[in-house]
Parts: C-alpha cells; structure tokens; sequence
C-alpha cells in the first residue's frame, strides 16, 4: 500500500512538471525548461560514489538497462562517478511538441522528408539552448540512453554533438532469433539513421554485426562487454532455493498481437502455458506460482480470472530479482531464459506444438534437449521432479554456454567489470 502511495505521488509530480514544461515550449523558453529539468534531475541512490575528482553522467532510465548500469557500478569500490537520473517523459514531450504526436515510435526513427528534417531541427535546437543553460548551474559530463532505436532519445546524439559531450548508448537489446535477425537488421537500415553516438555498448558479437551491416554505427563506435545485470544471476549458481516456487516470465502480447503469423503464433502457446499452470497451481496448493508480467500489457484482466490462491500476479520491475526464489523458472524467446541458465536455474521452455521444429528461425538457439517440454503431461512432469528435488545444477553444458555467448556475450559474469571498466575510459576521456 505504501509503494503505491509513493508511485502515485510520483506519477502526480511528473504531471505537473510535464504540465508547467509544455508552457516553457509554447513561449519557446530555454530558462523556464532548463529550471525545470534541474528541479526534476535526480541522484541514482543506489549507486554510491566518493568525494573526490567527480565525474557527472545523467541517464535516461529504461528497466533492464538501468539495473546493468547498477550492477556494473558494484564492479568498482573506490567510484567517483556520480549517476543522475532524468525521467524519460521530458525528452517525449518535447518530441512530441516538434513532431505534433507525429514520428511516434522506437525503432522506426528515420527523418523522411524536408518538413520532418526542419522538426527534428528545432527539436535539437531546442535542446541544446537548454542544456546549455543547465550546465552553467549543473554541468553533466556525460548522458547515457539504452537503446539505439528509442524515438525520443534518437536525435539526443545531436544534441551532445553540439553541446560538446559525450552520449553513450548502453544498448540493451540483442536476444533475437536467427528470424528476428533478419527482420530487425531490415527494419534497422531502412527506418533508422546512422547513430552519432560517442560509444556504443552491445551485449553481443551478432547485435555489433547488425549495427555495423545496417550502416547504424561503424566498427570504432562499438564496444562488447556483454550483459552485466546477468552477473546476478551467477551469484546465485551456488543459492538453491527450498520452497516450492515456480516463476512464468510472461512476454508484452501488445507486441504478438499486432504481429501474427500463420506460422508462429506465440499467443497460443502463450495461453496455453497460463492454462496448464493454473491447473497445476489448483492442484498442488502447496506450490507457488508467481506470474511476472510487463507493464501496460492487455492481457493482464485475462490472467487473473484464472488464478488461484496460490498465484501471484506481479508487473513492477525487472524481473532478474524473482530468479533469488524461483526453483523453477518457465519462460520462452526471452531474455530471462538466458539468465535463468546463468543462475543454475530449472529452466522449463514451453514447446507444446512443436514450435522449436515448425518455427526453426523463430526460436533462440538453445539446443540443451533438457529446457524443453513438449506436452502438458510432460510439464507436470518435470514440474515434480524439479519441485520435489534438492539437487543443485552444477556445471553448465557446453550448448548452455554457447546460448549464453551468443544472446549475452557472458560466460563468465565478468561483464560488469568490463563494463565499468569502458565506462571510466570513455567519461574520464573529456
């Protein structure tokens, strides 16, 4: 109840800055903006850092992506980087103020005509008088997004180019199948600009490939240091969970919906896996089965209606911290698979009609035989051996370690350091 309130009371104080910003862009007023900004610009508590010869980095805060911007930070004990934080609604709005609700959406960024290229102008105008006026009271050393293909921050590497500092972009995304390869690197080179990024952080060799194919970055722009929030999950290889907890990492069906195909339809397979688990739960009340959820996902009203007193039904927050409890953790093409092995976790992935063979391009590359179930009977199955065994995983095969290469360049849970250790070399560089 208490989080609720203080999320409320945060959402309320966002609307009304939001609202007191839009009238700073209607008089076309950098002062009231920027007073704005340095009113709503906040420390990263849970990143700690000495007194001493302070560097200053703002981000523009994504889930996923912030907690390997955390987890990197554990990786230095003497840091004397101080992290703010400046939500991602300020950037939208102004966006959406220069675009008039038009050019709306991440990964389809590309400036297509005179009229579009004179609105990211006043765009970037706009945000470089600003910020202009912010660094005479609060200089920021260098700004840091997550994404490459994010609307609202794509033209921000203008804005740093004029302003003369560094925007680092700690991509995010590189769990894609061999089909969604195919269909991403399309959608790079033909909707998007190439990046003017001072530096790009990819989790993966095939993710640095497609950004360098696409013309979107060049090789010089791109660094791999892998994906450092999985380093948690192997901190918990050696901490084996006792209760019966079993933890279904749903996928945003917004996505699926828009997108069917006759011969992959992810939502079927989806319901079904909701549908076997609700019958598990009713059965075995000694089980708990938590439901991690996306925010803003429709089908949540649906889930609910069928879950008994022994689900939990939770959408807040990255979903890195269920792995500490989960015995066993079930999901499918996501990227919680990954850190699921990482963990040492008994991994389960739905395949209840056949969509590892039928859909060869469109599954991950996960040929350990073991994650896979094929029938309900067969996951209730498993669901027993795994609940009802004390035997910890101890040694990853060798086809688990080619999956954890490949999708998040970590093998080793080093990418923290490695990722810390690019982020001195290039901020300590102005």
């Amino acid at each position: 109840m208490k989080n609720q309130l203080i999320k409320k009371i945060y959402s309320l104080r966002i609307k009304f800055w939001l609202a007191i910003s839009f009238i700073a862009l209607k008089f076309d007023s950098h002062k009231l903006y920027a007073f704005i900004l340095l009113l709503n610009i906040q420390k990263l508590k849970k990143i700690k850092y000495k007194n001493k010869n302070i560097k200053k980095i703002l981000i523009f805060p994504k889930s996923g992506g912030t907690e390997d911007l955390i987890q990197s930070f554990k990786c230095k004990k003497e840091n004397n980087i101080k992290v703010y934080f400046l939500p991602r609604n300020y950037l939208k709005q102004v966006h959406a103020f220069f675009f008039e609700e038009k050019h709306k959406k991440d990964y389809y960024t590309k400036i297509k005509n005179d009229d579009e290229f004179k609105k990211k102008k006043a765009f970037v105008k706009f945000l470089t008088d600003s910020f202009n006026v912010l660094n005479k009271f609060f200089e920021i050393d260098a700004f840091i997004s997550f994404n490459v293909f994010y609307y609202a921050e794509k033209y921000f590497d203008e804005v740093c180019v004029n302003l003369n500092k560094k925007f680092i972009i700690l991509h995010k995304e590189s769990v894609l199948t061999p089909n969604g390869e195919k269909i991403w690197s399309e959608i790079y080179q033909k909707h998007n600009d190439k990046s003017l990024a001072s530096k790009i952080s990819v989790y993966s060799d095939s993710q640095k490939k497609m950004l360098i194919k696409t013309k979107i970055a060049n090789s010089k722009q791109i660094v791999i240091n892998g994906c450092p929030r999985s380093d948690f999950s192997f901190d918990l290889k050696n901490d084996f969970p006792k209760k019966k907890i079993i933890v279904f990492f749903l996928f945003d069906t917004n996505i699926y919906s828009k997108n069917k195909s006759k011969h992959n339809n992810w939502i079927k397979l989806y319901n079904q896996s909701i549908s076997y688990l609700s019958e598990y739960a009713k059965n075995n009340l000694d089980t708990t089965i938590i439901f991690k959820g996306k925010t803003g996902d429709n089908s949540k009203k649906n889930i609910l209606k069928y879950l008994s007193q022994n689900c939990l039904y939770v959408e807040w927050g990255p979903g890195e911290k269920y792995l500490r409890d989960a015995k066993v953790v079930i999901s499918f093409n996501s990227t919680i698979v990954f850190e699921a092995i990482a963990a040492r976790r008994n991994l389960i992935i739905p395949n209840f009609n056949n969509e590892k063979k039928n859909n060869p391009f469109d599954v991950h590359k996960i040929k350990n035989k073991k994650h896979y179930v094929n029938s309900k009977k067969q996951l209730f199955r498993k669901l027993n051996l795994y609940l009802n065994s004390n035997n910890k995983i101890k040694n990853l095969t060798n086809y688990d370690k080619q999956a954890l290469n490949y999708y998040l360049g970590n093998i080793d849970g080093k990418s923290g350091r490695r990722m810390i250790k690019f982020l001195y070399k290039e901020i300590k560089s102005n």
